[in-house]
């Protein structure tokens, strides 16, 4: 699994966030909001991609704080290197690392970020107890994680369901799972070591230019691989279904509005 989400993201890498959607960034910001960045913290991202939560924080900790990405994927990582690099940034770096078995020095962070990752760890559990480990006392753990999906684009959903594979849809509902409700995260987090858990679920309108706008930002991160899942011969018929029913929902000036459910987690690790 781990190969192959690195491989998936890998491809995925070159237009990562960069269809013009704003997207990750939005819950990026809202998750440094409530986790409390502060000038001089020690953060670590883990999951970072191209660094939607790392450059923000990077500005948040300033030159007395310091940000450290790591992700599974090496061309995330070389891309999110470069991006430091044209920054001129000398409080963050970036590095190749598996988010749940991070190889970093217990206690070393202020505070860890894991935004948008939990759902395709391997058993999230072990993230969860990782990440308690390499805060210091007084530490704070920040995750998202996607909630219930637009209503309207169940249509669009059910066009690739017959690709995909039984495992697959048990793995996305899977009512069990730490992240699949914010009851789940809190006792979770609690047996992983945590206090002071709490959970808001916020709701953000993501607008798409046109159905083609969507199609593309569809493919540039990890819902690419429903698409991948679709032989070869059936793509273009999926394709144009796809954007009928995507034209469907647009609105009265042309574009199309999804509201995309966001679940925000904050927890502590006990100062003593």
């Amino acid at each position: 699994m781990r190969a192959a989400v690195a491989a998936l993201f890998d491809r995925s890498s070159e237009n990562y966030d960069a269809v013009g959607v704003d997207f990750f960034p939005v819950f990026a910001k809202q998750l440094l909001a409530d986790v409390g960045i502060e000038s001089g913290d020690r953060v670590l991202d883990a999951g970072c991609g191209r660094g939607a939560a790392l450059f923000a924080a990077a500005e948040r900790v300033g030159d007395e704080g310091s940000v450290t990405g790591i992700d599974l994927s090496p061309r995330m990582i070389e891309l999110t290197e470069q991006e430091i690099d044209r920054r001129g940034l000398t409080n963050a770096v970036a590095a190749v690392m598996d988010a749940q078995e991070p190889a970093l020095p217990a206690a070393s962070y202020d505070v860890v970020l894991a935004a948008a990752v939990v759902f395709f760890l391997p058993d999230p559990a072990a993230g969860l107890r990782a990440w308690h480990a390499l805060l210091a006392p007084g530490g704070r753990l920040g995750v998202t994680c996607f909630g219930a999906n637009d209503p309207r684009w169940g249509r669009v959903e059910e066009i690739f369901r017959p690709f995909v594979p039984p495992s697959m849809i048990w793995a996305m509902l899977n009512p069990s799972s730490p992240f699949a409700s914010t009851e789940n995260f809190a006792r979770a987090a609690v047996e992983a070591g945590f206090d002071e858990v709490s959970s808001t679920t916020r709701t953000h309108d993501v607008t798409f230019r046109d159905p083609e706008q969507w199609v593309r930002w569809s493919w540039s991160h990890g819902q690419r691989v429903f698409w991948e899942l679709v032989p070869g011969e059936h793509r273009d018929e999926v394709r144009r279904r796809v954007l009928a029913e995507l034209d469907r929902l647009r609105e009265p000036g042309g574009t199309i509005v999804m509201r995309q459910q966001v679940r925000y987690a904050v927890a502590r690790r006990a100062a003593s």
